[in-house]
């Protein structure tokens, strides 16, 4: 038997200790940092087709003294999936409420965008785009707050490895717009990255400048110039002119002062996101800028700033062995290599300032999947991203992909992906929507977020959903009319049936005959429509308290089914004996036995029904034809094959239930007599202005 792929673990458990998948979701090759000829891909993740076939969570993400249903009553389960369209298992650690919540609201904005063509309407869908990062904001605060409330120690633990996952989200989503999405050229992605590092890895200790502010003699504490030098690399301008001014202020020495204004001056002048345009005047007064960076950085003004204001001139002069040396980590050091030595860089050309920060920081070390994947966005490699995004968490990389395709980012053509599900003949795109849904099968919460993903990706995703929404429980009439009504809608003609067959037999079960009836005409099962009217008959035959009547009313009358038509001439031949229509209660019997609408094992039944009409001294109910026709009928079930099984449902107030077959047969004799009797009347006396 073949290896099962797991190429899809949630974020969530890699973070309570699973092994990490070690096969590549895409054979397709893609740009990597490193050349051919250098070193291994720091970032490669190992041979197309090492599959892994087992996944351990280790440590458990629920303790040894924690029991299930405590687990399971913090609303959170550990849930898997087996997809056979795929050949995958997926284990992901089912949310919350406010996660619920959050995926209904994605789901409208899918809808929102992924029916409107970005370059035909680009200002529409720029609008409801922006709903997308604004929805992960909201979701975001609710988890902030969820944490400060949260006491409880084992909660609280499970709240910030969502919160932890929702902030990489967060910035993988805002770092793909920036890379993929945005045409802003009047603002260089120096700038955007250096606004993004601040927004998602702030990395800065507020504390420290309160301290700094507060301090007499800031210029020579210890946090001053790593303080000023941070800032310098996360492109903060206004708070390193800000922390300088104020220390200009105070400073006693002339000296000191006047390095401290020089270098107060280039900091002032550091180009702003809001004045850099790409080439032009703004590049050469960049390049004068620097010029004047260098020259300051060579004069003697720079001993008198000591150690750290010189690490400072040489990040402003963009030297990048003082960058790497002063950073901390490779995001940061590519924002500072990017803004000091070549800020209108762009997108297509960043590879080999990423190459540089990635081998700094990077080299022999394991490289978390959102390492992966910011480095991949960095690349402008959108198929190595959607590879990390899927190692990363489901809902990432089915909405990215369904982003990246609407601008042309994935050529469906040639990549394809027979490497993961044979068979698999749809697109990138189509694959992780299916498979995210997939993921959320178990919450039967979500399955119109379910449903509608489905219905957006192709042949595949509908016969997926065919088979799906055939399983969705049916907890209350409201929720199996939404149902019954999305198929409808949708052209899910087979699942239409089937939920209809299932609910049918719930209903008979509970002694709903009508409701069930209804459901098996509209799953086309005939079958089952005749047991149930069956069933009825039997009842009424039985005892005879049963109202055929108001068990038909609620039996829709555009519902057409031959069981159904009997049942209803049936019930309305006893409806008219009773009320004393005796001309037209005769008419319908006539109806049931010769026009074929009652089944030969229900004709004894009806023949002994006629004894009334046959014997009535008032007048001549059948002539002679029809009496004719109901001797042959009587004739067909003493002859038939069947004879026994006929005989067997005439009721009690015929014959007994001991009754044997002959004599039950006997009986028949009565209605062989009555039929001779009304015969001979109806040739002497027939009957007058009978209606066809």
């Amino acid at each position: 038997m073949a290896a099962i792929p797991l190429i899809q673990p949630s974020a969530s458990a890699l973070k309570f200790g699973a092994s990490a998948p070690n096969r590549a979701i895409f054979s397709t090759p893609t740009v990597d940092i490193k050349d051919e000829s250098s070193e291994q891909d720091l970032l490669n993740e190992g041979d197309m087709d090492d599959y892994v076939t087992a996944m351990y969570l280790d440590p458990s993400p629920i303790n040894k003294e924690t029991s299930a249903k405590s687990w399971a009553q913090s609303n959170r389960t550990l849930a898997a999936t087996f997809r056979p369209s795929t050949n995958e298992i997926a284990v992901f650690v089912a949310g919350k409420k406010a996660a619920e919540e959050f995926i209904m609201q994605m789901f409208g904005v899918f809808l929102n965008t992924t029916t409107i063509d970005p370059r035909k309407s680009p200002e529409n869908y720029k609008r409801n785009f922006n709903q997308y990062y604004e929805g992960i904001k909201r979701h975001l605060l609710q988890l902030y707050e969820q944490s400060k409330n949260d006491m409880d120690t084992e909660e609280a633990t499970n709240n910030n490895v969502e919160l932890e996952l929702m902030e990489g989200i967060s910035a993988i989503w805002r770092l793909a717009e920036c890379m993929f999405f945005t045409r802003d050229e009047d603002k260089p992605i120096a700038f955007m990255y250096s606004e993004w590092l601040s927004a998602h890895d702030s990395g800065l200790d507020l504390d420290i400048g309160e301290t700094l502010l507060a301090s007499a003699g800031r210029l020579s504490h210890p946090q001053f110039w790593p303080y000023i030098n941070q800032c310098l690399l996360r492109g903060m301008k206004k708070s390193v002119v800000f922390m300088v001014e104020q220390t200009l202020g105070d400073e006693t020495d002339e000296d000191v002062a006047d390095a401290l204004e020089s270098f107060l001056k280039l900091l002032k002048g550091i180009p702003a996101s809001e004045s850099s345009i790409l080439g032009g005047k703004a590049y050469e007064r960049h390049m004068k800028w620097r010029e004047a960076c260098e020259k300051f950085g060579k004069s003697s003004q720079v001993s008198r700033l000591g150690t750290g204001g010189a690490k400072a001139v040489s990040i402003l002069t963009g030297d990048i062995d003082t960058i790497l040396d002063v950073t901390e980590s490779w995001e940061e050091a590519f924002a500072a290599i990017l803004l000091y030595t070549n800020p209108d860089c762009p997108r297509h050309e960043l590879l080999l300032i990423l190459k540089i920060c990635v081998e700094k920081y990077l080299q022999g070390i394991e490289i978390s999947t959102l390492d992966k994947v910011k480095v991949s966005i960095l690349e402008m490699d959108p198929i190595k991203t959607l590879r990390h995004c899927g190692n990363y968490h489901p809902w990432l990389v089915a909405h990215l992909a369904d982003v990246l395709q609407q601008h042309d980012y994935l050529d469906m053509a040639d990549l394809q992906l027979q490497d993961i599900a044979v068979g698999f003949d749809s697109d990138i795109r189509d694959f992780f929507i299916v498979s995210y849904a997939q993921s959320l099968m178990s919450n039967t919460n979500l399955w119109e977020a379910i449903a509608g993903y489905l219905l957006k990706c192709g042949h595949i995703g509908k016969s997926t959903l065919s088979e799906w929404i055939c399983h969705v429980p049916l907890e209350s009439p409201r929720k199996a009319h939404k149902v019954l009504k999305f198929c409808k809608e949708n052209g899910l003609t087979d699942s239409l049936q089937s939920i209809n067959r299932v609910m049918g037999v719930e209903e008979e079960k509970r002694g709903q005959y009508a409701l069930a009836i209804q459901h098996f005409i509209a799953s086309n099962d005939d079958d089952r429509v005749a047991k149930v009217v069956d069933n009825l008959m039997r009842n009424y035959l039985q005892d005879g308290n049963l109202d055929l009547e108001d068990t038909l009313a609620s039996i829709s009358s555009q519902s057409f089914n031959r069981h159904v038509d009997f049942l209803r001439s049936y019930a309305k031949f006893q409806q008219d004996y009773k009320n004393g229509d005796l001309r037209s209660a005769g008419q319908t019997l006539r109806k049931l036995l010769t026009v074929g609408k009652a089944p030969i094992k229900y004709w004894a039944v009806i023949l002994f029904d006629a004894l009334p009409l046959l014997e009535n001294k008032q007048e001549v109910i059948f002539d002679s034809n029809d009496t004719y026709e109901l001797m042959w009928c009587l004739e067909e079930i003493v002859g038939s094959q069947h004879k026994a099984e006929y005989l067997q449902l005439l009721p009690t107030s015929v014959s007994s239930a001991t009754s044997t077959v002959a004599e039950r047969e006997q009986q028949l004799n009565v209605v062989r007599l009555s039929l001779v009797r009304n015969l001979a009347r109806s040739l002497v006396h027939p009957p007058q202005d009978l209606k066809d």
